[in-house]
């Protein structure tokens, strides 16, 4: 279908350019002519008036050697409706009647001639004749533009079969593995040229993601190999007698560990693109835990945190891709204000985090949610928004942001349940 698109579109414009150029030619050729005939009997007309001027300075009565001219002495003399128009137009000289009379106009010293020229207007008696003609030479260049349409067609898909071919190569490749070796095939022109640079991107590309899945592999081993074991130690921790305040260590410790192995699985499942599993799960629950988690951060501030969400607000999510989410956008809404207030409501399937912070500079807005982005007072790394970003793109979360001097506000749209 899309060929037959193409294929017509192709046409379409040869023809439209044919007509085009057809067109205007038969317009110009037309106005040549016509240009040609009035140019013609002006020339007549300054003969017959030196020829008149010749017989007045001899004294003679003049009488036009041609028999559509007429020599006339004073304008007096002219059809009235000549008259009326030198009335609005005295520089007028060629005047058409209502009874397809025509006729020229030239001034002598003495009187004037006028030429009734109806007769000798060889254009208007041809009109219809190259009219004809031309629509016959339109039907034949428009049917030659066909042809070379059609021609143009065949050659263009002959040339472009090796690009086709390459297309298809690449098309019909696997994901989990890239052609190669393909450019061989293609001979040394420029198709063969951009078969080659594909050949290399796709190789480099290659490379890229052999590394990347031997990082995310490596990554995953060493990383859960040491929380395991602080894991273990923190469980056995807790089973010895310990005092008030080294449980309350204790637990802190056992909560950020907990965190850092919900945060490794979810990046590493983003780094994979596996699947994060989406379940029904209580809101309110999950942003008071987040709130607490990022307490500290507030601990010598004068903010006041205010949580309006529904005990019975519920949203299927992944609930650690969740918590995540709101963990980093919590926590960067306390960071970033020194006095003030920090507000999560949850209304209409949307949660909202608001702060009456400094907002963020108008010259990172736009870029905020890339990696490595952040404004001059942070103390992070610019990572928390990009990965809360990817995080929402994952779980078809609408992330929005609106920041102002007057603070900022991050809103999240779940997909209804």
């Amino acid at each position: 279908m899309k060929a037959r698109q193409l294929r017509t579109r192709i046409i379409a414009y040869f023809v439209g350019i044919s007509l085009f150029i057809s067109v205007l030619f038969g317009v110009v050729c037309f106005l040549f002519a016509y240009t040609i005939e009035d140019h013609l009997f002006n020339v007549i007309l300054k003969d017959e008036a030196n020829y008149v001027s010749q017989q007045l300075s001899l004294g003679n009565t003049p009488v036009p050697r041609l028999e559509f001219i007429e020599y006339l002495e004073d304008k007096q003399q002219l059809p009235q409706f000549i008259q009326n128009i030198l009335q609005e137009s005295p520089n007028a000289s060629e005047f058409s009647s209502q009874g397809d009379l025509h006729y020229h106009l030239m001034w002598l010293d003495q009187g004037l001639l006028l030429a009734e020229v109806s007769e000798q207007l060889v254009v208007r008696k041809l009109k219809l004749g190259m009219f004809n003609f031309m629509l016959i030479a339109l039907g034949i260049v428009l049917l030659v533009a066909i042809i070379l349409a059609y021609l143009s067609l065949a050659m263009a898909k002959k040339l472009l079969k090796p690009l086709d071919k390459l297309v298809e190569i690449v098309s019909e490749a696997p994901v989990e593995k890239l052609p190669q070796n393909f450019s061989d095939q293609f001979v040394k022109d420029e198709i063969g040229g951009f078969a080659r640079t594909l050949e290399q991107a796709l190789d480099r590309i290659r490379k890229f993601i052999d590394r990347e899945q031997a990082f995310t592999r490596d990554a995953s081993h060493e990383l859960r190999t040491p929380i395991a074991v602080t894991q273990g130690a923190l469980t056995l921790l807790k089973q010895e007698k310990l005092s008030e305040k080294q449980l309350q260590l204790v637990n802190r410790a056992a909560a950020a560990q907990a965190q850092m192995t919900q945060s490794v699985e979810l990046l590493l499942a983003l780094a994979r693109e596996e699947t994060i599993q989406q379940t029904n799960v209580k809101l309110l629950p999950i942003v008071e835990s987040c709130v607490l988690q990022q307490a500290p951060k507030i601990a010598n501030k004068d903010i006041s945190v205010e949580v309006n969400v529904s005990s019975n607000a519920a949203i299927a999510v992944g609930e650690s891709a969740l918590n995540l989410i709101l963990s980093n956008l919590i926590g960067n809404a306390f960071s970033h204000v020194e006095s003030g207030s920090v507000t999560v409501s949850f209304t209409d399937n949307t949660l909202s985090i608001i702060d009456t912070g400094q907002g963020i500079p108008n010259e990172i807005l736009d870029r905020i949610f890339e990696s490595g982005i952040k404004s001059e007072s942070s103390k992070g790394l610019g990572m928390g928004l990009s990965i809360v970003y990817r995080l929402c793109q994952r779980l078809d979360i609408d992330l929005s942001l609106e920041s102002n001097q007057q603070g900022t506000a991050f809103h999240l749209t779940f997909a209804d349940s």
